[in-house]
């Protein structure tokens, strides 16, 4: 059973040229449609431009569409949570991490007293139970900081989870380590995952579908075993052309 179905998603955004002097529009989604199921691991790839990341804010209500259908099967009031390429965009700088976390999970709806055991279990579930909760964001590496911004995006207990570049600004020895994770999120919970990547490589550690991206529009679309090794478009054999050997995620 499908937890969303998206249909004929379309988005237009004004642009400028130089100095404001050429004015026209950009079509970043051209009539897009796909679903994701319960469990299941959704990549959208594609290059910076292709209408991945429109997709993603319009899924989670960051955006609105100029036509289209977005059709959800949720019973909890916050359906989708996004976490960002920048962990940052996640988490306030001013509040320490106990406290992102404390008021993520007050949104939920989850009683003051209780907030703390939850926590806890949380950062048990990342492997980060022994970090220093009273610290702030900035005092904590890249990796950690991006499972901390996912954490926070599951305090509010969505029924999806999209996540936008979320390994693209890690360094390479610490992107199998967030990957990981989020298959952990998957796998335990059964949590489905909208994974946005231009890496066919990263997607290939965690994605159960692929769907293809270029231009505002989806060109080839499966099971990513059938679409990583054997792809029917051109534009997806290039793409899979221009990736880079990662030592870490191939020993993952």
């Amino acid at each position: 059973m499908s937890v969303l179905k998206v249909e004929n998603l379309r988005k237009t955004y004004s642009s400028e040229g130089f100095l404001g002097t050429r004015k026209g529009k950009v079509e970043a989604l051209k009539g897009v449609g796909f679903e994701i199921g319960r469990g299941e691991v959704l990549a959208l790839v594609g290059e910076s431009g292709s209408g991945k990341t429109t997709a993603a804010k319009i899924i989670c209500g960051l955006e609105n569409p100029d036509s289209g259908l977005i059709k959800w099967r949720v019973s909890r009031p916050h359906p989708a949570q996004m976490v960002f390429q920048n962990p940052l965009y996640s988490l306030n700088p001013k509040l320490s991490i106990k406290s992102c976390l404390y008021e993520a999970l007050g949104c939920a709806g989850v009683p003051r007293g209780k907030r703390p055991a939850r926590a806890s279990e949380l950062l048990r579930g990342a492997g980060l139970e022994k970090i220093n909760t009273s610290k702030y964001p900035h005092q904590f590496s890249g990796g950690q900081k991006q499972r901390i911004a996912i954490l926070r995006a599951l305090a509010l207990e969505p029924e999806l989870l999209v996540c936008d570049e979320p390994v693209s600004a890690l360094d390479i020895s610490v992107q199998a380590q967030v990957i990981n994770f989020l298959k952990d999120i998957n796998s335990s919970a059964g949590l489905p995952i909208i994974f946005i990547a231009h890496d066919l490589e990263a997607v290939s550690m965690i994605a159960d579908r692929v769907a293809v991206m270029k231009e505002g529009l989806i060109v080839e679309e499966g099971p990513a075993a059938e679409v990583i090794t054997s792809p029917r478009n051109s534009y997806t054999r290039k793409l899979l052309d221009s990736v880079p050997v990662n030592p870490w995620l191939s020993k993952s």
